[in-house]
């Protein structure tokens, strides 16, 4: 039976900065799933819940989250 993983970078573009020009502040893998559908799903909840790997100097995934809940406030 095939095995799926989804492997995912998350960049993030300062506003002050060109349009282009985006940083990495994240990346992960959705772990071996059985479906695809289970890869997605694991991928969601990884990345909804911060659960996300950062390298030093990479912003904490619990800030991010927190100035995505006050961007929506």
């Amino acid at each position: 039976m095939p095995e799926y993983r989804i492997e995912f970078q998350i960049q993030r573009r300062d506003e002050a900065a060109d349009e282009d020009d985006f940083t990495e502040i994240g990346f992960g893998s959705s772990g071996g799933c059985g479906s695809l559908d289970g890869a997605v799903y694991a991928l969601e909840s990884y990345v909804c819940n911060g659960q996300w790997e950062t390298e030093p100097g990479q912003p904490d995934p619990d800030e991010i989250l927190a100035e995505i809940r006050k961007a929506r406030a």
